[in-house]
């Protein structure tokens, strides 16, 4: 994984809501213009999300109107500055439904639509985000790819949150799991956070123990570790330490080897879940991540995390992570925008 140059900030996080109005109060309600009503809907609801809490002094930076399939204004995707951590966030706000409804909210970070002019924008569901064309067909702004107005639209009525309602609600976050600052590279810091929390006294001190995990893994100068390392590498450091693991491998990995699959499909939440309820780290090693923060505008890219926790509920599905930036708990959407190609690792 890539070489950390700075430190990562307060919290990434990616949701998609599709909210019952007595979790979040429309506050625009009874208000004529749907444009007014959204942006005061807007304001308030950062603070009613567990992640935005502190989110109270809010300020509008635009609101775009979003096309959906009849060719009428179906939502509006709102981008504002929260004053309280100087962070950049969007909403996109169903207005078809009688009041405003969050369709998605990014608390990092612009929207696709904030650097385009003044062209026609569509919107197709979660993540789906479109401008017309000349011809009339529809570019995805994430994708670059063209489609036709009926094969991507969403009609404005159809709930895109069903993937979210597979896994049962809860939190549960380790206690105790070392929060290490980046050290040659994002892979070994984060091993370590996990072998400290599960080996402690019989494993090396935090510096020691990263340059150690680091040698063994074959991290490059630049931080940079091959996935196919780490597996080897982490085997060859404990066992100088006369420690056999109970399980050291990628959860999901190739039928002939020991080289981790990498995708949603193959590293499903449930597993995550199940590993944290038992109080085991999860390495979670990502490539082409597109969760923002103010450190990282652009997203995360190639990276590895220490994962210790997870929360599923009203704000969406999220796991827990230690960053290597040495700033706490930090949650990220679970899904392939916000941690892109990702796999799970694990060691006990």
């Amino acid at each position: 994984m890539r070489k950390q140059n700075v430190s990562i900030a307060i919290i990434i996080c990616i949701c998609l809501l599709m909210f019952n109005p007595a979790n979040v109060k429309a506050e625009g309600k009874g208000i004529d213009d749907p444009l007014l009503a959204v942006q005061q809907f807007v304001l308030e609801a950062p603070k009613d999300f567990p992640t935005t809490s502190s989110w109270i002094h809010n300020s509008i930076i635009s609101a775009i109107p979003l096309y959906g399939i009849n060719d009428t204004v179906s939502a509006y995707c709102v981008d504002f500055f929260n004053e309280d951590v100087k962070q950049e966030a969007y909403m996109i706000v169903n207005i078809t439904s009688g009041e405003p409804q969050i369709l998605e909210f990014h608390p990092n970070g612009k929207s696709p639509y904030s650097d385009s002019g003044q062209e026609e924008y569509y919107y197709g569901g979660f993540e789906n985000y479109y401008v017309k064309e000349n011809d009339g067909q529809l570019q995805n702004l994430l994708t670059n790819t063209l489609a036709s107005r009926d094969e991507v639209l969403w009609d404005g009525t159809a709930s895109t949150s069903g993937v979210f309602l597979s896994v049962t609600d809860g939190y549960h976050n380790i206690s105790g799991v070392p929060d290490y600052k980046w050290r040659n590279g994002c892979t070994p810091t984060s091993l370590a956070m996990s072998i400290k929390y599960r080996f402690g006294s019989s494993v090396d001190g935090q510096n020691t123990l990263i340059d150690r995990l680091a040698k063994a893994c074959v991290t490059d100068a630049d931080g940079y570790t091959s996935s196919v390392d780490i597996q080897p590498g982490v085997l060859s450091y404990l066992s100088s330490k006369n420690i056999t693991p109970s399980f050291c491998r990628a959860y999901s990995v190739l039928a002939v080897s020991d080289i981790p699959v990498f995708g949603a499909a193959s590293n499903p939440l449930p597993a995550y879940k199940s590993y944290i309820n038992s109080d085991v780290p999860v390495i979670i090693l990502m490539e082409g991540a597109k969760g923002t923060s103010a450190a990282y505008p652009n997203g995360f890219g190639d990276h590895t995390v220490c994962g210790t926790g997870y929360y599923v509920g009203s704000a969406g599905q999220f796991v827990i992570v230690h960053t290597t930036g040495c700033e706490g708990d930090v949650y990220v959407a679970y899904s392939e925008a916000a941690l892109g190609n990702f796999a799970w690792f694990i060691v006990y």
